[in-house]
């Protein structure tokens, strides 16, 4: 039932049941008190009174009886009176508090019509605090807090739904201007249908790609996340991997001893982490520039870190590096293949495993990357000691 009421009036209600209760009270208490003391006492005063005088002369041949009537007359008025005054005044009080219940829950009428306000396309709309301190400015306050944060993971899933798009339609618009040049020629030599058709294994290969880091990107599917892996295992095989461009920019990679540092985790998923890092170290380093690839233990943590001589990142940059599709160059990045999903890739994988990524660069220098991980290993062996005896 009071589920049905508004809150103004719940209040209203609640603010004229208390003040009623202590009006009744105290007006009882004030009527009894006053007819138990000066009517019911007033007789026996006068009886036991020695000698009785009036200021009237009219006054004189009055009876006991009478005076007595008087009395109780007049107390019969001021209980009348009285009840009249609690009825007035609890009625003054309700309207008092109604006024009160609605200045003090306006705020959150204006919460309201501003939550009614915000559509899908306008996220914009915040309440005025005033510079209230109490219970409804700190809900205010949160509530802009929380728009705030709407606001921007909204922004953010709009640029990510422009990328994806752009992203997938430029392959798609490439393989589609190469199919209709080709059917302008109607007997296309050899040379010529091996040139479009390698563009599109090209372009499709880049769309298999993409669509593979969005669905690890975006997939909620549980992976084996207890798999010991050997850390330098990793660095090595991935070392292999990129063997070729190392080469062929004439890069010197210094990977540091690490033989007691496993991971615990998904091997799969840290392999694409560790091995995306890596790329990106190789792919935008400069000719005869280095990469360092270091590992330690501190603090119940493994750290990583992993420095290249490239070409770094523009301070300014830095915060939006691990958002989906985003390129700190833009044209540059897409001619080595780059789709901007790799950080995003890595951080996410960090997170699943418990750890954490940060990066410090210097534009045009220099980029360094810091993974940190939890370490298992550590807690084992702290689990397994044992107290010796005093």
């Amino acid at each position: 039932m009071l589920k049905k009421i508004s809150l103004r009036m719940r209040l209203t209600l609640l603010s004229a049941m208390v003040m009623a209760g202590a009006a009744v009270i105290l007006t009882s208490v004030f009527l009894f008190g006053a007819d138990r003391i000066f009517v019911r006492n007033l007789p026996q005063e006068f009886i036991a009174g020695d000698e009785i005088t009036f200021s009237s002369e009219a006054a004189e041949g009055m009876e006991l009886a009478s005076i007595t009537f008087t009395v109780k007359e007049a107390g019969n008025r001021f209980n009348l009176w009285g009840t009249a005054v609690l009825i007035s005044v609890l009625i003054l009080g309700t309207a008092a508090a109604w006024l009160v219940a609605g200045r003090a829950l306006q705020p959150l009428e204006e919460l309201s019509g501003t939550i009614e306000e915000i559509s899908g396309n306008d996220l914009s709309h915040r309440v005025e605090l005033r510079d209230r301190q109490d219970e409804i400015g700190r809900l205010a306050r949160s509530f802009n807090l929380m728009m705030d944060k709407v606001s921007a993971s909204f922004e953010r899933q709009k640029r990510f739904s422009a990328s994806a798009a752009h992203e997938l339609k430029t392959p798609l618009a490439t393989i589609a201007v190469n199919l209709d040049v080709l059917a302008l020629d109607e007997a296309p030599s050899p040379a010529r249908l091996e040139k479009v058709l390698k563009v599109i294994r090209a372009n499709n290969e880049r769309m298999i790609r993409l669509v593979d880091d969005l669905f690890r990107l975006t997939s909620d599917k549980d992976s084996i996340m207890d798999e010991e892996i050997s850390l330098e295992e990793i660095l090595t095989e991935t070392a292999e991997e990129l063997s070729r461009p190392i080469q062929e920019k004439h890069l010197t990679v210094s990977i540091g001893s690490m033989p007691d540092i496993r991971l615990t985790g998904s091997r799969v998923m840290l392999s694409r982490a560790v091995g995306n890092l890596f790329e990106n170290a190789v792919k935008y380093n400069r000719d005869y520039g280095a990469i360092s690839i270091t590992a330690r233990r501190e603090a119940g943590k493994i750290m990583i870190r992993m420095a290249d001589t490239g070409i770094g990142i523009p301070k300014e940059e830095i915060p939006r590096i691990f958002e989906p599709f985003y390129r700190v160059d833009k044209s540059r990045s897409r001619a080595m293949g780059g789709s901007g999903l790799g950080l995003p890739l890595v951080k996410d994988i960090m997170e699943k495993h418990g750890g954490s990524i940060t990066v410090k660069s210097i534009f045009g220098e220099s980029t360094v990357f810091l993974l940190e991980f939890p370490d298992t290993d550590a807690d084992k062996k702290t689990s397994g000691q044992t107290v010796p005896e005093q």
